[in-house]
């Protein structure tokens, strides 16, 4: 009933009437937000404190998670949520924003190029994308039928880029210094709790190589933040975003919203992040 991909996945792609409304959001931990059951929150802090307070608590808001998508078909449009026909210009979207960021880098660069693509679904975005310019792709999905689809997908492609296949959720992602030129976030970072997500996006910063860049691609509320109590996701304003970035030490260089989406729809906002020390270096 309302957009919120995940894992580069979709059950709906329609905004709610009450996160459509209003203008510029606010201070997004201050900010109020709502669920999908029409609940209120003052914050999102009173949120977070409510679905994952404690170690036990945010184990279920993970396999809540798991458990929704496992019973997804394993396919651009199960992950999608109906809604494959979009993925073409998502597609072209993402390659334009690639480029523009990461372009120089990717013409001059004469060693092997190394990218990491979080929360893969099927494997979309390394087959449509990140597999024609980068000569090997970390392919990250908690879900283990989507993950199957993607190394199957992927497998039998024309494609010469390597592809390796991990099956975990981006909370469990290990720190790999120096190993990634682009690492690849899209549609599934709402899945994190606050916490979890500031710390991914410092492991995924401390992995990058010295010119790389971390490219979040994902929904914007309106405002402060809205709850799928469905799939355990969160789709937050861009503050909100921004303010978790800069908690990582990441730094906004570029963000550009995706255009072309049908009407009615949350706004898709990509976001290229570097490390803040790399300004001071």
């Amino acid at each position: 009933f309302f957009f919120t991909p995940s894992r580069d996945r979709s059950h709906s792609w329609q905004q709610t009437p009450a996160a459509a409304a209003g203008g510029p959001a606010p201070a997004a931990m201050q900010s109020g937000g709502l669920d999908t059951d029409g609940t209120r929150y003052k914050s999102a802090d009173d949120m977070w404190r409510e679905q994952a307070s404690s170690p036990f608590d945010t184990a279920c808001w993970y396999q809540k998670g798991i458990d929704y998508w496992d019973k997804v078909e394993a396919s651009v449009d199960g992950v999608l949520g109906g809604f494959g026909t979009i993925s073409p210009n998502d597609l072209k979207h993402s390659k334009s924003f690639l480029l523009d960021v990461f372009g120089e880098q990717l013409e001059k660069s004469s060693s092997s190029l190394v990218a990491a693509d979080c929360g893969a679904g099927v494997g979309r975005i390394t087959k449509g994308l990140l597999s024609h310019h980068f000569t090997e792709v970390d392919v990250i999905e908690p879900v283990r039928h989507f993950l199957s689809k993607a190394e199957e997908s992927l497998s039998s492609s024309s494609s010469t880029c390597k592809c390796n296949f991990l099956l975990k959720g981006l909370q469990e992602v290990e720190e790999r210094p120096g190993r990634y030129d682009v690492v690849w976030i899209q549609w599934c970072i709402g899945h994190l709790t606050d916490e979890d997500c500031v710390e991914f996006l410092k492991v995924c910063s401390r992995s990058l190589k010295p010119e790389g860049v971390v490219v979040v691609k994902e929904n914007n509320a309106r405002r402060g933040f809205v709850l799928d109590k469905q799939d355990s996701s969160v789709t937050r304003s861009d503050s909100y975003l921004v303010q978790l970035f800069t908690k990582a030490g990441l730094k906004v260089t570029t963000s550009r919203l995706e255009t072309d989406l049908p009407e009615g729809l949350f706004a898709v906002r990509a976001y290229a992040l570097v490390p803040q020390t790399r300004f001071f270096a």
